[in-house]
């Protein structure tokens, strides 16, 4: 038998660090969205997480065919976070100082550039305010790594099973391509930008610092993609790209790119052995997110959750 853990809340996905954990300093009935077992849940913290998500996508959220979608989804996370937080006091669940601590270090290492910088300022953070936040995040993945993912485990029965439902499954691996982009919208910036990269600047550091996409988070890494995953224009340019070097300026409807690829995979065959691990590893993802989505749906079950429709339709249109 083999068990597995999971460390990402994907119901959740990244509200932990795109709430607001101040609270107003004045409490007035209508500055409440919603109550979640006594606790409240103010208009202020439901208007950050809207204006940090926007930081994020940009405009394109923007469109009021989607604002209602946009508040109750960040709602909805908001509340399951409050949930998750009460049942893991009423449990006595905990996160030892030293964890918490080791927290912010890890979180500038793997942020890219001055991007630890860049998440204190758009979020108005002080060093404090993000070690109560992380502490928070480690809150809850020791919840759900107790309560939910402990007790998960895919059997080679299991494993049996899927593969004979999935005969194809992984047969080969297509030739991939590891590759990262910064894009601007002019044509101008972007020669400026290759200028420097030519001159010996960081990539990743670039990306940071001047690339529109979500991805310029994590240094414009798009991760490892195959052929047919990707729009034309950028297959045309990673799949003849040497590793290490950078592209010229490439446009497409986003803007103007410039593109780096990391590594690339030629095409090859996958062993047995291989193709069990992958399916071991993709029946473990769908039990865990089935097993946090069944947790959830029973903490909101038993609690008491009032949603103040008026104030929720309002929030965002100031």
């Amino acid at each position: 038998m083999k068990t597995g853990t999971c460390t990402v809340i994907a119901a959740l996905g990244a509200a932990i660090l795109l709430d607001a954990c101040k609270e107003p300093e004045v409490r007035q009935e209508e500055e409440t969205v919603a109550v979640v077992e006594g606790e409240p849940i103010r208009v202020e913290e439901l208007e950050r997480a809207l204006a940090a998500e926007a930081a994020v996508t940009g405009d394109a959220l923007d469109d009021p065919a989607w604002k209602d979608e946009r508040r109750r989804r960040l709602l909805d996370e908001i509340i399951d976070r409050k949930l998750l937080e009460q049942a893991a006091l009423r449990r006595g669940t905990g996160v030892p100082g030293a964890e918490v601590k080791r927290a912010p270090p890890r979180l500038r290492a793997d942020s890219p550039g001055e991007g630890y910088e860049d998440l204190l300022g758009a979020q108005r953070l002080s060093p404090a305010e993000l070690r109560d936040r992380l502490r928070r995040q480690l809150l809850l993945e020791r919840l759900l790594s107790r309560e939910v993912y402990a007790r998960i485990a895919v059997t080679d029965a299991e494993i049996d099973a899927w593969l004979e439902q999935n005969p194809d499954f992984l047969r080969s691996r297509p030739e991939r391509v590891r590759a990262s982009q910064i894009v601007v919208k002019t044509e101008e910036e972007a020669r400026r930008i290759l200028a420097e990269l030519r001159k010996g600047a960081s990539f990743s550091e670039m990306a940071a610092r001047h690339s529109l996409s979500p991805d310029a988070k994590v240094g414009g890494d798009l991760g490892w993609f195959a052929r047919g995953e990707m729009p034309p224009a950028f297959e045309e340019v990673c799949f003849h790209l040497a590793p290490g070097r950078v592209s010229d300026v490439v446009e497409s409807e986003y803007g103007f790119h410039l593109f780096l690829v990391q590594e690339r995979e030629r095409g090859q065959e996958v062993d047995e052995a291989e193709r069990r691990r992958e399916a071991e590893a993709r029946i473990l993802r769908d039990k865990t997110l089935a097993a946090q989505a069944e947790f959830l749906a029973r903490l909101r079950t038993e609690a008491k959750i009032e949603v103040n429709e008026k104030v929720l339709a309002r929030v965002g249109e100031r």
